[in-house]
């Protein structure tokens, strides 16, 4: 009986210590942050026209709580997974007769800004290459 107990020990400490160094329990990552070795980068033109057309994608993508707000006057209202309005018109796509826009782009980072010239409004989207997988990080959009 006492060595049915040392066993039973054995396989929760045995347990408890591999729990304790695996990565792949690593609490507040998002899903498929942990970099997989040998997995190159996410192309990100690929990404960003499947994040436009694939809502379930796009949600996934998002990592919530969103940093950034919606304000519209002195109404802030924090990004949420329940409010949050698909994105479905790439930057490439906006009526630049309407709209003026402004691109940055670096190897891990996108940054989409756009605004209406001669009014208050202002939309700014931030997508970051984490672990080896693009995320949107930051959204703002308003209007004073």
């Amino acid at each position: 009986m006492k060595n049915h107990y040392r066993q039973v020990l054995a396989f929760l400490v045995f347990f408890n210590v591999i729990f304790a160094f695996s990565d792949g329990f690593a609490q507040g990552k998002p899903k498929g942050m942990v970099k997989i070795q040998g997995t190159p980068p996410e192309d990100f033109p690929v990404f960003y026209e499947r994040f436009h057309s694939d809502s379930a994608f796009q949600m996934s993508r998002i990592i919530f709580p969103l940093q950034g707000l919606r304000q519209f006057g002195k109404e802030e209202i924090p990004w949420t997974a329940d409010n949050w309005e698909l994105m479905r018109t790439r930057i490439y796509q906006v009526d630049t007769t309407q709209f003026k826009t402004k691109i940055k782009q670096k190897k891990k980072y996108f940054e989409q800004t756009l605004w209406i010239e001669g009014t208050n409004f202002s939309s700014k989207r931030r997508f970051e290459l984490r672990g080896n997988r693009w995320f949107l990080v930051y959204a703002y959009e308003g209007s004073l």
